[in-house]
């Protein structure tokens, strides 16, 4: 088995890809919009999807945005409640990162934090929050150097 995509459901389709494109820098493979057999594949008779696929610059990790319409009411996430997810990315500057993404407007479960042990003691974790409260971690490890990220 091979992991093919994650996704994320999202309120608005524009403001999420601000965020993961414009703001963190993943790129936009694909764009659609379903077909009618999505009512059944997601139990939702009469609704409709637009996705789109993103990926890290490696390409080694998809991460879809679905809209379903009707919308339904949203769990909150940003509490990080069981039967939630977060997404992580690695190999970045994160204090960079951070800095350059609450200037554009987003949030933060904190400011960069040093871990003093486990295994990025030395390096640097945050948890942003994307517009709908996903949790977005970014790990910058320990021996991380500059240049190295691809």
């Amino acid at each position: 088995m091979q992991h093919h995509h994650t996704a994320l459901h999202v309120t608005d389709m524009d403001r999420s890809e601000r965020f993961y494109v414009d703001g963190l820098g993943l790129t936009r493979l694909d764009a659609w919009t379903s077909g009618p057999y999505v009512g059944d594949l997601y139990g939702r008779p009469n609704v409709k999807v637009r996705a789109i696929l993103l990926a890290t610059s490696d390409g080694s990790f998809r991460l879809e945005l679905a809209h379903a319409e009707p919308l339904l009411p949203a769990v909150d996430p940003s509490e990080a409640q069981p039967g939630t997810a977060h997404v992580a990315f690695t190999d970045i500057d994160v204090r960079q990162v951070y800095a350059r993404m609450t200037a554009l407007g987003y949030s933060a479960v904190s400011e960069p934090i040093a871990p003093t042990s486990g295994p990025i003691a030395g390096g640097w974790l945050v948890y942003l929050l994307d517009p709908d409260g996903n949790r977005v971690e970014l790990i910058q490890p320990p021996d991380w150097r500059p240049g190295e990220d691809s």
